[in-house]
């Protein structure tokens, strides 16, 4: 007799399509064959749609994510000088080119960023499995391996913070990115946590055939994840990029600039050490040694060990504090550097590569010692830190007095890397995970970066109090606090004389009224100008444009020099100051560093007091780029613009980007007249 049909059919009641659904494997069965006891159908598993296509969006960013921070890892260590990470500005507590290179940035050679393109397209292959079979395993699958990669993430943060001091915001994002996966495929999945890696523990022991072929997904693409990257990574090096190859073989207060270079203070230290607590939790030993490179009081109470690499960024910017700092307490304190290149081929104490120059130009500062010029050569290697190849170290070495002979001897040598070497172990011993590093007394200083916060410690263990020490620093602040308002008779233009050249320049930016260009304190500067308008305005004013060499010696306050014969200066070695106030750049200073802040502007000139070359001429860098150039052919954006990234608006950094026609809002000038 025929069935019949009913309302109540579990196949298609309402009740039945709205509760929850179970996969084929989960359902239970009695024993027997099915001719004997069918049982009930099986129910198709339904995962959450929506939570798997939002899942794939995230994965797809995820990867992107990978591909570029593998990219910018291979080439701030191989790649060309001056590689830039979009979306992740550098600041105090931000370094995403320090943490993408760490010593934690690569497992078995390989950048840690790339394992996320096969981790990512895994969870996406078992989660498009899992919705076209209508299976629940492999979102299982999916859920176990996110639940993997926040695990991983929560330890790289904790390195992150706790090892390197900074964050990446590149990372933060890939770990949102595995958060997000982790979320997603368990609110897709429909089952509890436990419930899913329990499914994938007992499908571990199987090994069924959907593991394998995730597996074997997995292995292909890491394979030719790592295969793109070992051939991208050799086209980097075979165009020029890559380690510098070794050469052969394996005081005073120093003022740069001019020809007198004062010479390394004789003698040598007496040996001391402290039992120092390392950045790893460790016990370890710093001692000072007969050979140490040192300046300042050898009998002084207070010793301050800086760790430094000469191609370190933040070295450079402590480094001129340091100098501030030693301007004032130099007979109070003794002073010893010594190196920690991040480069394993000459530090015992790092995985990575991530200078490839800064074995070559430690090498060249002991050289340097070798012929008590030390000071002289460090200062005028960190000012001209966007060159370190040999060639360039020769002529810094020719520059401070070295004898070009000896030095080449010295650096063909093995004693000067042995030094380097020794250096670096004494880095690993202490720990030390980057640089620079700056130990106190054998308690290494965690503080503000700057000479007044230094200089309030050491006057503490100098014996005064808090307040004592406080009130003493604070004649170190930052120049931009110490200086006064501009007067106001200062000359509307400047003569300046360096050997064979002399003329006049605008001591304020050029603002232009009825035409013409006006050079004061407290105008609104001239914008969206470009070289022409800017060419007709200096001609309206009885002057003209100036050359990129008088622009380029009204700001660093020397003869600029075209070493290279190539008809340009300021891609030479710099003769004067790298920033018209001084060698190093000072927060505040000028008018910069605002970098994709859409709420600043120019200002007015004069604004910034401490913004002040040494021949008196105001915003030289920063506020406004000023065009340079006799003709079209030679126009140049000079000394950066309100927005130009910090420490990046300086005297020698050109912007050749753009034609003569071309004018924006950070697009200004001045004017200059030859001398009559």
């Amino acid at each position: 007799m025929a069935r019949k049909k009913g309302k109540g059919k579990p196949g298609r009641s309402r009740q039945t399509r709205d509760r929850p659904v179970r996969d084929e494997a989960s359902e239970p069965r009695s024993g027997g064959d099915k001719a004997s006891s069918p049982g009930p159908a099986p129910v198709l598993f339904e995962p959450r749609g929506w939570a798997i296509s939002l899942l794939l969006v995230v994965l797809l960013f995820g990867i992107g994510a990978s591909v570029y921070m593998t990219r910018h890892h291979e080439l701030v260590i191989y790649g060309p000088e001056g590689t830039h990470i979009v979306g992740c500005e550098e600041n105090a507590k931000v370094n995403c080119d320090l943490v993408n290179t760490s010593e934690w940035s690569e497992f078995l050679g390989v950048p840690i960023a790339l394992y996320g393109i096969p981790t990512y397209l895994l969870i996406a292959f078992l989660a498009i499995m899992a919705w076209k079979r209508k299976e629940r395993r492999p979102l299982g699958h999916a859920f176990s391996v996110s639940l993997l990669t926040v695990l991983y993430s929560v330890f790289l943060f904790y390195i992150s913070k706790v090892q390197l001091h900074f964050v990446c915001l590149w990372c933060m994002r890939m770990y949102a990115v595995n958060v997000a996966s982790f979320v997603l495929t368990w609110v897709a999945a429909r089952a509890t946590p436990l419930a899913l890696v329990a499914g994938t523990a007992k499908d571990l022991l199987r090994w069924p055939s959907a593991l394998r072929a995730a597996a074997a997904v997995f292995a292909v693409v890491l394979g030719i994840s790592i295969g793109v990257q070992k051939v991208y990574r050799a086209q980097l090096v075979g165009a020029g990029g890559g380690p510098m190859p070794e050469v052969e073989a394996s005081g005073n207060v120093v003022e740069v600039g001019g020809d007198a270079m004062a010479a390394d203070q004789p003698g040598t230290v007496p040996t001391r050490s402290w039992t120092v607590k390392t950045e790893d939790g460790n016990q370890g030993i710093l001692a000072l040694r007969p050979d140490d490179i040192w300046k300042g009081n050898p009998d002084a109470d207070v010793v301050l060990v800086e760790f430094v690499d000469f191609e370190c960024g933040f070295c450079k910017r402590f480094s001129s504090e340091l100098k501030r700092f030693y301007e004032a307490y130099g007979d109070k304190v003794l002073f010893v550097l010594r190196f920690y290149a991040m480069d394993p081929s000459c530090n015992p104490g790092v995985k990575n590569r991530r200078h490839r120059r800064a074995c070559l130009a430690a090498k060249a500062g002991i050289c340097a010692r070798e012929q008590h010029k030390f000071w002289a050569f460090h200062d005028l290697t960190f000012k001209n830190q966007h060159k370190l190849d040999m060639d360039a170290l020769r002529q810094y070495a020719e520059h401070v007095g070295l004898d070009r002979e000896a030095f080449d001897a010295c650096m063909r040598g093995k004693e000067a890397s042995a030094r380097v070497y020794q250096h670096g172990t004494d880095g690993k011993n202490l720990d030390i995970h980057g640089t620079p590093r700056l130990y106190i007394n054998g308690v290494r200083y965690v503080g503000p970066r700057t000479a007044e916060a230094v200089a309030r410690r050491v006057e503490q263990l100098l014996g005064k109090d808090a307040l004592e020490a406080k009130k003493s620093a604070a004649e170190l602040r930052n120049i931009a606090e110490r200086k006064g308002p501009i007067p106001d008779d200062v000359p509307a233009t400047r003569h300046i004389t360096y050997g064979p050249l002399s003329f006049e320049i605008d001591t304020f930016e050029a603002a232009v009224v009825d035409g013409k260009a006006v050079s004061g304190k407290g105008n609104v500067p001239a914008h969206k100008v470009n070289w022409f308008e800017a060419k007709q305005a200096c001609e309206a004013a009885g002057k003209r444009l100036c050359t990129e060499r008088e622009w380029l010696a009204a700001c660093q306050g020397a003869l600029p020099i075209d070493d290279d014969h190539n008809g340009r200066y300021a891609d030479d070695m710099i003769e004067g100051t790298a920033y018209p106030y001084s060698d190093f750049h000072q927060v505040g200073a000028c008018w910069d560093g605002h970098y994709r802040d859409e709420t600043k502007r120019p200002v007015y000139t004069g604004s910034f007091p401490a913004c002040v070359s040494r021949d008196g001429v105001y915003d030289l860098t920063g506020n406004m780029e000023e065009w340079v150039g006799e003709s079209p052919d030679e126009a140049l954006l000079m000394g950066g613009a309100f927005d130009t990234r910090e420490d990046k608006a300086r005297c020698y950094r050109p912007n050749d980007t753009f034609g003569a026609g071309f004018a924006n809002i950070r697009t200004g000038f001045r004017c200059c007249k030859s001398a009559e």
